[in-house]
């Protein structure tokens, strides 16, 4: 399916309205699901947006179902990206 109409299906199910939110990229993950990232037009700036991730699988019968979803800004990838490459030096063992 193409990127533009699963964009479109999302939107006409009200799942992500492209009035608040305008698509910036698309990831095919070849296994039916896709893994989407909008930006927030209203909420946040240029040099600090807002973002929407949804994974989304892509059914056979010209449908899209979203899986999961979340809403963060760049500082949370930041503080994330920070546990998940794990601790570096005395005093930052994290939990």
């Amino acid at each position: 399916m193409e990127v533009k109409h699963i964009i479109d299906i999302l939107d006409e199910k009200g799942e992500v309205s492209l009035e608040t939110w305008k698509a910036v990229s698309v990831k095919n993950n070849g296994d039916g699901t896709v893994d989407l990232l909008y930006r927030n037009l209203h909420v946040g700036s240029e040099s600090d947006p807002v973002f929407l991730w949804i994974y989304a699988n892509v059914l056979e019968d010209e449908d899209v179902r979203v899986l999961e979803r979340i809403t963060f800004r760049k500082e949370d990838l930041v503080w994330l990206l920070r546990y998940v490459r794990g601790p570096k030096g005395p005093g930052k063992e994290g939990l």
